[in-house]
């Protein structure tokens, strides 16, 4: 399921006729009364409409402009959270790798660089593929426009799958859907590395305050429709046949340090991870298919 996806600056987007959601209630896990809010019920039922896109389009370069020419601690927020990503994939020689939502390709750029491995990028946006494909070109990686469940992968035929920020697009019973999709997909003893913004944190907060900014395009209502806890985030994989190899946070504190220096946000960066903090923007779940 390719999908847009967003953080806390947006990946790739193509519009959709329908985005009917509302602001989750972080404290409850439950969604605010109001009448098209109520809406969710449908959303929640087998029979809810696939969320194929967001209520508005992102440029297709996005990513990779935000990554080289954005705000310092938007270069960070990604960079750190690319880095996180292609640490737990751990790419081998001889793995065929999926990345998701791939937008301007960054990400999957990156993981090309390893040798020996074979490197995917799906995307629901022509915009984000088009350009992917004329600024990443390499003998070992691929870009592909469409859902990734429309597209032609052997069961089995995939080593690992990397899904940054397209969780909070897609709803529940919709996300369920897609990773059994993955574990199809993933050959035994495969692995699922995903980020979605964590509602545990301030992330709450801060798309409110981006979304009122205008520093972003619009983020509540036109791209994100569920948020997860960490705990939400493991009661997925486990009811969809993962196991749970390691579930942290990323991003705290240490993006908004590169406003002081970039040799201090990397130095922060670096003191969270080993401490393992609980209340990072973003959530990093790692799942594995067993063997």
């Amino acid at each position: 399921m390719a999908s847009p996806c967003c953080a806390m600056w947006p990946s790739s987007a193509t519009t959709t006729t329908a985005a009917l959601t509302g602001r989750l209630s972080p404290s409850r896990w439950c969604w605010t009364p109001t009448p098209a809010r109520c809406r969710l019920r449908a959303i929640m039922t087998e029979s809810a409409p696939r969320r194929t896109g967001d209520a508005i389009e992102i440029p297709g370069e996005y990513q990779h402009r935000v990554l080289t020419r954005g705000w310092a601690p938007q270069r960070a927020w990604h960079d750190f959270k690319y880095r996180a990503a292609e640490h737990w994939l751990a790419p081998r020689p001889g793995d065929r790798i999926l990345d998701v939502g791939c937008g301007s390709g960054v990400l999957a750029d990156r993981l090309a660089a390893h040798p020996g491995v074979h490197v995917t990028g799906v995307d629901n946006n022509p915009d984000a593929i088009r350009y992917a494909s004329q600024t990443f070109q390499h003998a070992n990686l691929t870009f592909r426009h469409g859902l990734v469940d429309d597209l032609a992968f052997e069961p089995a035929s995939i080593h690992k799958i990397v899904f940054l920020e397209v969780l909070e697009h897609i709803y529940p019973q919709q996300a369920r859907a897609v990773f059994r999709g993955f574990h199809r997909l993933l050959a035994p003893g495969g692995r699922l590395v995903i980020t979605t913004p964590n509602v545990r944190s301030l992330w709450p907060l801060l798309e409110w305050l981006l979304d009122r900014s205008r520093l972003v395009p619009t983020l509540d209502e036109e791209q994100h429709v569920a948020l997860y806890s960490a705990a939400r985030l493991a009661a997925l994989a486990g009811e969809t046949g993962y196991s749970v190899v390691e579930i942290r946070t990323l991003n705290f504190l240490a993006p908004w340090l590169a406003v002081f220096g970039r040799p201090l946000a990397e130095a922060v960066h670096r003191l969270e991870q080993r401490k393992g903090q609980l209340w990072g923007s973003l959530l990093l779940g790692v799942f594995q298919k067993e063997s």
